[in-house]
């Protein structure tokens, strides 16, 4: 027998009669990769059975044809493809991150993790296995407020699509009030050194290893066994061990070799599904909240509010955009504690959605009565662009850009390029403004990080070197970013914003006269 500080597992037959299998981010870009991605869809379902697919941190609102490709081989290979989805840690963490929206609130971030999941659902339908939630917030809250919010989270995922399996990452311990928020928790993700060194548990042991994953990055070869033997003696049913390294340890698939060594050391089996709960008994609902309004509204949101209604557990809202023939959107669940809501993936400029609100009760039904508004949306400015008034003001030492962002995406990036078409001849990443014609950037601001490339000349390969941090500052529509380099390193008056995912890419070229031609490409524009 192997024992973990609680009860012991078995480790040829624990508990739920399955053993020990491999679950991977497999955050692989699918079309500078392929290899690695026949090699994952190749390898036997028992041994590999997850998959986390990521496109842009999530869905993105348009198919990506690589990843469609892949999710499906996976799929048909008997894989669960889990796709990703941020929590944002609720908004409640010391860094308050806040949604695409550029909200801190629990309903808000609600609102956008349903609406990620659904997006997953509905992009790559019949394909997907569940839905991997990152960024858990590990602390049960008051009356475990956050806690049960995941599991409420998890419910109606399982209840809009069935068979869903999902994992929590908060990628540290939890307390046991966790044990129902998913059927999986990813409570270690950390290092070679640290997993054998200072480990920190749980301090509780649920009654299947399958409800505990483990990811240990930067393994030396030959000790994948040794650490599989370590953590299922520690109670993970779920692993992934990778000699890969940060910042990114997920963006490479180590050599064959590496993995058969794993595949040995472990039984193999299926991922725990803990099902769907029957949902609380109690009294019925009551009729639809008596008091609904539109609160604001801008270019791809609406806000809306409402009364508590009595007996409710929860809320439903539904979305109709009745310029479009009356589409219907999938519904949005709340519990009751949330009496307001913004919701966001509306499209700039429509004259009218309809919002209809209807009560859960205490036996889980909805109100036979719903309540109705309506909104339009504001119209995008001028030319309709998504990403405007861009600006730099370049010092020796450092640079401040500035651009207005109107509609969300999942990255905002800063390119910086030294004016004319080098791409031949020094290094730096190539931005298309024109069929055929390039700039080539030698700087990039992604996500709080600064870069600079360090690729060959004319590679043309995602490869950067990190320099610091350069956290973006928004008010508003307004984004900025202090960079630390300037004119004594670098032309910083030439600069390229580039927003991707959510909505339509957009580069926005400065300054326009260094550009020969016009910029034609798909979502590029200049402002001088």
């Amino acid at each position: 027998m192997i024992y973990t500080s609680g009860a012991p597992i078995n480790s040829s037959s624990p508990s739920g009669g399955d053993g020990q299998q491999v679950a991977l981010a497999s955050y692989i870009d699918p079309l500078g990769d392929p290899a690695s991605w026949a090699r994952m869809i190749g390898y036997p379902t028992n041994k590999l059975s997850v998959l986390v697919a990521n496109v842009v941190n999530g869905p993105d609102s348009v198919t990506d044809p690589n990843w469609l490709n892949v999710i499906q081989q996976s799929a048909a290979s008997g894989k669960k493809v889990l796709g990703y989805v941020r929590t944002g840690y609720l908004g409640v963490s010391e860094q308050q991150y806040k949604t695409r929206l550029n909200s801190i609130e629990l309903a808000d971030w609600v609102a956008q993790i349903e609406e990620d999941v659904d997006m997953w659902y509905n992009l790559y339908p019949g394909m997907m296995g569940g839905i991997f939630f990152d960024e858990g917030w590990n602390e049960c809250g008051d009356n475990n407020e956050y806690s049960d919010l995941y599991e409420y989270i998890t419910q109606s995922t399982k209840r809009k699509h069935p068979g869903a399996f999902t994992v929590l990452n908060p990628g540290t311990g939890v307390p046991q009030c966790f044990e129902n928020s998913a059927d999986t928790l990813l409570t270690s993700e950390t290092s070679y050194e640290t997993y054998t060194t200072a480990f920190v548990s749980n301090g509780w042991t649920p009654q299947d290893p399958r409800k505990i994953w483990h990811i240990i990055y930067d393994v030396p070869d030959g000790q994948g066994p040794a650490v599989a033997a370590l953590a299922l003696q520690r109670g993970a049913g779920l692993i992934e061990i990778t000699n890969g390294v940060q910042p990114n340890p997920y963006d490479t698939l180590p050599a064959d070799e590496y993995m058969q060594g794993v595949f040995n050391a472990i039984t193999g089996g299926t991922p725990l599904d803990g099902g769907l709960n029957a949902g609380p008994g109690g009294v019925a609902a009551s009729d639809a909240p008596s008091v609904f309004t539109v609160n604001s509204f801008e270019y791809s949101s609406v806000t809306l509010g409402w009364s508590s209604a009595p007996n409710a557990i929860g809320y439903r809202i539904y979305t109709i955009n009745v310029d479009n023939q009356g589409q219907v959107f999938p519904s949005l669940d709340l519990p009751a504690s949330m009496t307001g809501v913004t919701v966001g993936g509306l499209v700039p400029g429509t004259r009218a959605y309809q919002f209809q609100v209807g009560t859960i009760g205490g036996d889980g039904r909805e109100s036979p009565v719903v309540h109705s508004v309506e909104s339009g949306t504001e119209a995008l400015p001028g030319s309709g662009y998504r990403v405007n008034n861009i600006k730099a003001s370049p010092l020796a030492g450092s640079t401040t850009f500035q651009a207005d962002v109107l509609v969300p995406y999942a990255f905002i990036r800063v390119f910086i390029w030294n004016g004319d078409d080098s791409c031949a001849q020094a290094p730096g990443w190539p931005i298309n403004y024109t069929p055929g014609d390039y700039i080539c950037a030698q700087y990039m601001v992604e996500s709080g990080t600064l870069y600079s490339y360090n690729g060959a000349p004319g590679a043309f390969t995602w490869s950067w070197a990190i320099i610091g941090s350069v956290t973006p500052i928004q008010v508003g529509y307004t984004v900025t970013w202090n960079v630390p380099v300037g004119l004594s390193s670098a032309n910083t008056s030439h600069f390229v914003i580039q927003a991707q995912g959510y909505n339509p890419l957009t580069n926005v070229f400065s300054p326009c006269g260094a550009l020969t031609g016009a910029v034609t490409s798909s979502g590029a524009h200049c402002e001088n």
